[in-house]
């Protein structure tokens, strides 16, 4: 399997008080099939488009009311405060969006080069890497430090660090798929290992025994193996959070620092899929019609994509809820 594609993967009941990894979970909240009335209307707006687009998404949320995407082409797109911000950048749909800043850069893949880009300073920058492997970003932070994983068939996967600060080098800071990187610098792994900047690392509790598939908001989103109805939240301090269970394996998509949660899930005693939205443990709701919805931003928006009002084309769009 591809680095891209491992990349993006990676994005029994419980009952009473659990002490996990030296904190208390209470009970498990369980995904309603709705809520007893709404707690959220979330009214959706298309985000305009720069000149010659006709199509696109919302693939990556940061600070500072930025939003980062791309057009059908393969164009990367760029919004803050919800207008379109000018990107100099290749026009490719071998090039795949994984995270946006509070400074407007962009990281991700170039299939073309299958290698790590980070957009920044106006321009298009291929990020360095061990000899011989394939390497993708995962995440960025608000200081410009990228993280991502590097392979090279037969060996494992590793997690890479590119700090701003040392431009033109890299570290390995742990085996594994990379799934994301804080504001501290911390990085959470797919199978939950946390690295810190100071060289310490722990685990997330449950890990090695973990498919991380979400690290945003300072909260870690996944399951444990062998548990196919509970999606666990843990925090950077290694503790589980919520486990939240599912009639079967719940899917996060996004999570912020204010604890707004969107997964999909199969309610117990339902059949289909379901798309919802929570903070902490409160279920906010449904919004299974707004499949396209990809990430959770920190001003409590919901962004990705909808279908035109002709369902000609997906356009890329915000959800408030009000």
């Amino acid at each position: 399997m591809g680095l891209r594609f491992r990349a993006r993967l990676a994005r029994a009941a419980v009952v009473g008080v659990i002490i996990a990894g030296g904190g208390i979970v209470a009970a498990s909240p369980v995904f309603a099939q709705a809520p007893t009335q709404d707690q959220c209307a979330w009214t959706s707006s298309y985000l305009p488009l720069p000149a010659g687009v006709t199509g696109g998404s919302v693939d990556a949320a940061g600070s500072n009311g930025y939003l980062a995407g791309q057009a059908s082409d393969g164009r990367l797109l760029l919004w803050r405060n919800g207008q379109p911000v000018a990107v100099n950048a290749p026009v490719s749909t071998s090039i795949s969006v994984a995270g946006v800043n509070g400074s407007g850069e962009i990281v991700g893949y170039d299939g073309r080069s299958r290698s790590a880009f980070v957009y920044r300073d106006g321009s298009f920058q291929t990020l360095p890497a061990p000899a011989g492997t394939v390497v993708s970003a995962a995440g960025v932070n608000d200081s410009g430090d990228v993280v991502g994983s590097a392979y090279a068939f037969p060996d494992p996967y590793r997690t890479v660090v590119w700090k701003r600060n040392q431009p033109g080098t890299y570290q390995i800071v742990a085996d594994g798929v990379a799934i994301g990187i804080d504001n501290a610098g911390t990085v959470v792994t797919e199978k939950g290992s946390v690295w810190s900047p100071d060289g310490t690392t722990r685990r997330l509790a449950g890990s090695p025994d973990l498919q991380v598939r979400v690290f945003q908001g300072g909260y870690a989103l996944g399951q444990a193996f062998g548990d196919y109805t509970g999606l666990h939240k843990w925090d950077t301090t290694g503790a589980l959070v919520h486990r939240y269970e599912a009639k079967d394996r719940p899917s996060p998509r996004s999570v912020n620092s204010n604890g707004l949660m969107v997964a999909s899930y199969t309610p117990i005693g339902g059949t289909e899929r379901e798309l919802g939205v929570w903070r902490g443990a409160t279920f906010l709701g449904n919004i299974t019609t707004e499949f396209g919805v990809r990430v959770v931003t920190e001003t409590d928006e919901l962004a990705g994509k909808r279908p035109s009002t002709d369902g000609q084309t997906w356009l890329p769009a915000t959800w408030k809820c009000s």
